[in-house]
């Protein structure tokens, strides 16, 4: 089982790397005003899947200016509820997305959407493709600092499941 969670965990960031190396310009074409971003965070997760309830949520996200409205992601969510017959069960989420928005000064609200994998890690096996849309808000209260609202629904194996991911949390400017 442990073997399995590492071998998954490598895979998120072989993607995770691949995504940023796709999205990030060639030396000497970036400007000062492009920095990527680390976001993270966590919520409470209600969800419709091997019965109903509301679970817990949280990720890590990278996040590139493409363009001053156009936003690409990449990242891991952990997902984790209990199914009807009271089993606990938990899921690595690696994603990638594109949020389209308004960038009014320090505030940028979007929506957006992207897909992924769902991994079981406990209480179950398998992995199952995820797509996801999303609408939320990140504002910046420093040069570095920010913070971040986010609903996301996502389906699972679409459509078999899904859940909505209501969180919020910190982001950081790198």
């Amino acid at each position: 089982m442990a073997l399995r969670t590492v071998q998954r965990l490598c895979q998120v960031a072989i993607a995770m790397q691949a995504t940023v190396i796709a999205l990030t310009p060639a030396v000497g074409q970036e400007t000062e005003s492009v920095r990527m971003d680390l976001s993270g965070a966590a919520g409470p997760s209600p969800y419709d899947l091997s019965g109903t309830g509301t679970g817990f949520a949280a990720g890590v996200w990278l996040g590139y200016p493409v363009r001053p409205f156009l936003l690409a992601e990449a990242g891991v969510g952990y997902f984790r509820y209990t199914t009807q017959g009271n089993s606990d069960v938990s899921y690595l989420l690696p994603e990638v997305g594109i949020r389209v928005g308004a960038p009014l000064g320090q505030v940028f609200p979007y929506f957006g959407g992207g897909a992924g994998f769902a991994s079981v890690t406990t209480g179950g096996a398998g992995t199952d493709l995820t797509l996801h849309v999303a609408l939320g808000i990140r504002a910046w209260i420093s040069r570095r600092v920010g913070l971040r609202g986010e609903g996301r629904l996502r389906s699972i194996d679409p459509w078999a499941g899904n859940m909505v991911d209501l969180t919020g949390g910190v982001l950081i400017r790198l």
